[in-house]
């Protein structure tokens, strides 16, 4: 319990302590190019970038329950 406490103690300051210096929390100065062009070509990055991996699995998984059904089916039909 002692443990769980000075985790848990520590995840909140480090939580605080980013809250309360936004500057610090900034990943990288480019990501805030002054640039609208460039800055909105970041931002469509990390939005792809983001999405792509999502899209996979989800197109993944919706694949393979299609390919589940039709083997259930397959197998229905042979009885």
């Amino acid at each position: 319990m002692r443990k769980f406490m000075s985790v848990a103690l520590g995840g909140v300051a480090a939580v605080a302590l980013i809250a309360g210096l936004p500057d610090v929390a900034h990943a990288c100065p480019v990501c805030f190019d002054r640039d609208d062009e460039a800055r909105l070509a970041f931002l469509a990055t990390t939005g792809l970038l983001t999405l792509l991996p999502l899209g996979l699995v989800a197109g993944t998984g919706w694949w393979l329950r299609k390919r589940a059904r039709e083997v259930e089916e397959e197998a229905g039909e042979g009885r």
